[in-house]
């Protein structure tokens, strides 16, 4: 088996057919499609079941709701690929997107294979996406990935050699900031990392609602703050401060959209990891001055000023 494409599945019926269609096309023959329903109470399992009746290549594990990270952790037990990836339930790919990726880590013996995607909004628009890593030699360079790429691993084909090298395992109860958080112990490894400048990736932009983005809520700012200290703690080299201070500050913005924000917590965080001299010694930024700003003004003021650039911010 060439590859396994892990699916966490809950309450996605509105979109699962069209993704589940999109991996049934793959052109690549050697792969297996592992769909994970994580509690779903719509018809999301019926359906995962209706694709693994007809279709050999998928598998199907129902299991009680447990988050993101304990699904894909599922699949990655179950997987049988050389190389492993993810697709969202409400997202779909290019029929040749996982033939691409493993034809050129075969090319280049590459542990990890990067492209890019298509952010699809609600309104029918589309937006190319994809970061182009510095490269020597045509390898990615590792730190400029650390540091601009630690996430979104639907568009990262993994060799899965380099989950069992690095010991590295999903956290039960990280479901936010965990793609971040396994690129962090991938990268431990020092992996061979090559990218490809194709869109072959559909992520589907959907804002309101119940969504992360209009909806942070303290248990997220406690599951990034898990992240953010196991960044800390692993990565321990003078290179890598400039990156903790950058998650530090990214931390502190999250705060600034939690509606019943635990103040003392932020508190905390602002003396112990963002004093007066980390912030001086790294690039000063408008996220930098404004969380110095924290520091001196209400916190009531400081959210307004947050709340009239978020567009400019999060653009």
């Amino acid at each position: 088996m060439n590859v396994t494409v892990t699916v966490p599945i809950y309450n996605t019926s509105k979109f699962l057919r069209q993704c589940l269609d999109s991996l049934a096309a793959q052109t690549l023959r050697e792969i297996e499609f592992i769909l994970v329903d994580d509690g779903s109470t719509d018809d999301s399992g019926a359906i995962c079941d209706e694709y693994v009746a007809k279709d050999s290549r998928f598998r199907v594990f129902h299991q009680k709701n447990g988050g993101s990270a304990a699904a894909r952790q599922t699949g990655l037990d179950n997987s049988h690929g050389e190389y492993v990836i993810v697709c969202d339930s409400d997202d779909w790919v290019e029929p040749m997107m996982y033939e691409k990726l493993h034809r050129k880590a075969i090319e280049t013996g590459a542990d990890m294979v990067l492209c890019g995607y298509v952010a699809e909004y609600v309104e029918n628009r589309s937006e190319l996406k994809q970061t182009v890593f510095k490269e020597t030699d045509g390898i990615v360079d590792n730190f400029d990935l650390l540091s601009r790429g630690a996430n979104s691993s639907w568009v990262k084909l993994i060799r899965k050699s380099l989950f069992e090298s690095t010991g590295s395992t999903y956290e039960p109860g990280i479901n936010l900031s965990e793609d971040s958080l396994i690129m962090y112990k991938l990268m431990k490894g020092n992996p061979k990392v090559v990218q490809i400048r194709e869109n072959l990736y559909h992520y589907r932009r959907q804002f309101g609602g119940e969504t992360y983005t209009n909806n942070v809520r303290m248990e997220h700012i406690r599951q990034l703050e898990f992240t953010y200290r196991w960044f800390k703690e692993n990565y321990t080299n003078p290179e890598y401060r400039p990156l903790i201070h950058q998650r530090a500050l990214d931390l502190v913005f999250a705060c600034m959209r939690v509606s019943q924000l635990d103040k003392s917590f932020l508190r905390d965080f602002l003396r112990s990891e963002l004093t007066w001299l980390t912030m001086i010694s790294a690039n000063i930024s408008l996220k930098a001055l404004i969380t110095m700003s924290l520091k001196t003004l209400p916190m009531g003021l400081v959210k307004q000023i947050i709340g009239f650039l978020y567009p400019y911010i999060y653009k």
